[in-house]
């Protein structure tokens, strides 16, 4: 007998989660994948003027975790970088929690590397 599937309750769950926290810093959802079945990917992008943000959920490493990437009009001009791992500074462990601490964590993430990027940028001396 098996249990309810965590992953695409997770998958909904941080994507209900995140859409206050990417609306707040004027990011809307342009694309939306949900797993069909137990087993298959999801992702959401976001988007806004110079920025993308994507919701991933991995199947095989049963994992969510959000990337971005700096886009100019609807071209992405660089590569994905995990929100956690740039926050850190440094490539994190692969952070397979799928409970609500989990999605927590996510939006905290994002909230701060929003509002990080909202920043200007600061002259070089």
């Amino acid at each position: 007998m098996t249990g309810p599937s965590l992953t695409d309750d997770a998958f909904d769950r941080a994507l209900e989660r995140l859409r206050p926290v990417v609306a707040a810093h004027g990011l809307r959802v342009t694309l939306l994948e949900r797993p069909a079945r137990p087993g298959e990917h999801g992702f959401a992008e976001y988007a806004g003027p110079d920025l993308r943000l994507r919701l991933v959920w991995e199947a095989s490493a049963r994992s969510l975790w959000v990337e971005s990437a700096r886009s100019q009009g609807a071209e992405v001009v660089s590569r994905w970088t995990d929100v956690e791992w740039a926050l850190a500074g440094e490539r994190l462990p692969l952070d397979l929690d799928l409970g609500p601490e989990r999605i927590e964590r996510l939006a905290r993430s994002v909230a701060a590397f929003l509002a990080e990027a909202a920043r200007p940028a600061r002259p070089r001396a």
